[in-house]
């Protein structure tokens, strides 16, 4: 009878009764199109990880590692070397390199010193979504999942899997351990002053820890997509990628447990109720009522399974600003950022582009 009762109140009210209400993209994160606005240096598909180095700047497709240089006003590829397995994440401090390689393990690279392969306490680096230097001798490693490949995270999402994990590395004395286990898809990383951030994609917020681990605290939380990379800001603070956003009926599609699995068992992934890096290549594709074309045109605001996102964070992680491709845009599924001579690259897998971002240092860190 009360239960009665509360369902009636809030329907009357307009209550979500579901628990599947997605926050609104307002404040800092309200809307824009300056992702689509902002210049492309180089079309390249299946781009993920960007590394700045001193040589140059280094993404990851595959397994390859394209080394990237300045032409002008865009990029070109000026050397390609290829890797025994994917390339699943990579991280630079200095002339020191770390690069993720899927059924070999981390490889470390330094100037002056053979390349050495560090394996990751039985796990294959193939679950490795992204990596973090601590000085030359400390390494950070996010464990994506412990059952599912960085590549399968869609199937990590719709089957409400929590077996991810950080490493700490110590590459002189060769000891890896556990600094935080049963995290939600952890798919972003940065150590610094004595903090370790990660992004905990499932449960929608940016966790901060000691750098030997202990309780988290929530650093950014309730966000209305899924946070990923994180890099360092010139500036002072962080930048953000966040590579899907949430949706309403994929909130609702998580709590129905049998329909899930009829889906997950059935259906190919590109086609699941769930967020994607991109949208509109199949006409399989699921569509909601609201994204649906008029006179050939897409609202910006339908209701879509991938959008690119930038968000500019203070030193402590709060929001300051934020760059968007919207539905109707054509820069989503942003996995990876990094700086390089005065601005921000933000490499689009879902759209296959790497885009420049200006006026970098001009923002202020909280």
């Amino acid at each position: 009878m009360i239960g009665a009762l509360k369902e009636a109140w809030a329907n009357f009210r307009g209550f979500d009764t579901t628990g599947s209400t997605v926050p609104p993209m307002d404040g800092p994160l309200r809307p824009n199109a300056r992702l689509d606005a902002a210049p492309l240096l180089l079309a390249i598909e299946d781009v993920d990880n960007l590394t700045a180095t001193p040589a140059g700047l280094l993404a990851s497709v595959g397994a390859g590692i394209h080394h990237l240089l300045a032409d002008g006003d865009t990029l070109r590829i000026a050397a390609t070397r290829t890797m025994p397995g994917a390339v699943t994440a990579m991280a630079s401090s200095g002339s020191s390199l770390a690069i993720a390689i899927a059924g070999a393990g981390v490889q470390i690279e330094a100037e002056g010193a053979a390349p050495r392969m560090v394996a990751l306490d039985g796990i294959d680096a193939g679950h490795v979504t992204a990596m973090s230097f601590a000085g030359p001798a400390t390494l950070y490693v996010a464990i994506g999942s412990a059952r599912h490949p960085a590549r399968e995270w869609k199937r990590d999402l719709m089957t409400k899997t929590a077996a991810g994990s950080v490493l700490r590395l110590d590459l002189v004395q060769g000891r890896t351990s556990v600094i935080a286990r049963d995290l939600a898809f952890p798919s972003g990383i940065h150590a610094s002053g004595g903090r370790v951030f990660v992004s905990e994609a499932w449960r929608h917020r940016v966790i901060s820890f000691a750098t030997d681990g202990g309780k988290p605290e929530v650093a950014l939380g309730a966000l209305p997509a899924y946070p990923g990379r994180i890099a360092p800001s010139s500036a002072g603070g962080y930048w953000l990628a966040m590579f899907a956003p949430r949706n309403p009926l994929v909130e609702f599609v998580l709590k129905e447990k049998d329909y899930r699995r009829r889906m997950v068992e059935t259906i190919d992934p590109d086609y699941w109720i769930a967020p994607s890096l991109a949208t509109g290549r199949s006409f399989l594709e699921p569509i909601q009522g609201g994204a649906r074309k008029k006179l050939n045109m897409l609202k910006p605001w339908s209701p879509t399974w991938s959008t690119g996102l930038v968000v500019r964070c203070g030193a402590d992680m709060a929001m300051l600003e934020s760059w968007h491709s919207r539905a109707d845009g054509a820069v989503h599924g942003i996995t990876s950022l990094a700086e390089m001579d005065g601005r921000l690259m933000a490499g689009a897998k879902g759209s296959g582009k790497i885009v420049a971002l200006d006026r970098i240092d001009e923002g202020s860190a909280a």
